[in-house]
């Protein structure tokens, strides 16, 4: 969210570094320490309608990107009230991903319906051969870790820096406290070359599908228009042999969560026929991710217009070369 919206200003920068590493500590201990969940979404509430009054260029970015996902009008009621909603749950899931990184993992399980089906994890776990969960910025994938910790599975959590290192850093801590192995990518180089050693070693990487970060992605049709999605992680699929499990971690409307492991796809093409396979993967990720973000409009969490990516219109303007992912 915060490269491809931030401001210019450095004053703007300094208050939101001074803010942010003084909120975050803060959140974390205020979700350690109440013993009502619901008290903890009550304040988070409050602090994300304060933060979209002080900075509506986000809440119009979501407006957006929620009107086309609903196929209405900008200024339709409904459209306001489901970024809303949006903007709610999403302030919702950092309550969550603080309160159960630091409170014992059975508390969260109980949280989950029961009969999580895990039959095509479980096939690829099986298989040896390493395994890509990918995800997206939907529901609560932070918990997923969490999930998979209870039945003793490892995942290794690909992730972009944050720039605020005070949120990095905590939500380094919280991720390692939840079992899960941060490593962190940049596009750049060889930044990747570990996530391969991993797969090799028959591991599991989560990685998310939905931005693209490297600005060298596929256009694929995503609710009636044209939007790039990351090719990185078929690239890795590719490479390594390692399956991709489309794997989405979401909340109910009890505040009880859920997940989803898709059948796995697999990159078997030789290098002549690859590029075909990997946009027909990308292609079923994509409409699977479109299937559960039209039935959950309120949990797809994107604070910068979609469709018409700033990075990528900033870049074709000033006529900068595209960045090129490993």
């Amino acid at each position: 969210m915060q490269d491809r919206m931030q401001s210019d200003s450095k004053l703007l920068g300094l208050a939101y570094t001074a803010v942010f590493g003084t909120l975050f500590p803060l959140f974390k201990l205020a979700a350690r320490k109440f013993k009502d969940r619901e008290r903890g979404f009550e304040i988070s509430d409050q602090v994300m309608t304060a933060f979209m009054e002080l900075r509506p260029k986000y809440l119009e970015a979501v407006k957006g990107n929620t009107a086309q996902v609903l196929g209405l009008k900008l200024h339709d009621p409904k459209v306001e009230e489901m970024a809303r909603r949006v903007v709610r749950n999403h302030a919702y899931s950092w309550v969550d991903f603080f309160r159960f990184a630091q409170r014992p993992a059975q508390e969260a399980i109980d949280l989950f319906q029961p009969g999580v089906e895990l039959s095509n994890l479980e096939r690829v776990i099986r298989e040896g051969k390493g395994g890509i969960l990918l995800t997206a910025h939907a529901g609560n994938y932070e918990l997923g870790g969490v999930l998979l910790r209870s039945k003793k599975i490892s995942v290794h959590a690909v992730y972009k820096p944050d720039r605020f290192k005070a949120v990095e850093r905590l939500r380094g801590d919280l991720r390692e406290a939840g079992g899960v192995v941060g490593v962190p990518v940049d596009g750049v180089g060889f930044s990747t070359l570990p996530l391969v050693k991993v797969l090799r070693e028959g591991k599991l990487v989560g990685m998310q599908g939905d931005r693209d970060f490297s600005l060298n992605g596929l256009k694929i049709p995503f609710f009636g228009r044209e939007a790039y999605f990351p090719r990185g992680p078929w690239e890795l699929a590719a490479m390594t042999g390692a399956p991709i499990l489309c794997s989405l971690f979401y909340m109910d409307t009890g505040h009880r969560f859920s997940a989803f492991f898709a059948e796995p796809i697999y990159i078997r093409a030789g290098r002549g026929e690859r590029m075909k396979e990997i946009e027909a993967g990308m292609r079923r990720y994509v409409s699977m991710l479109e299937d559960f973000i039209r039935k959950h409009p309120d949990q797809w969490y994107c604070f910068y217009p979609f469709w018409d990516d700033p990075m990528r219109v900033v870049g074709a303007e000033m006529g900068q070369p595209q960045a090129i992912s490993a």
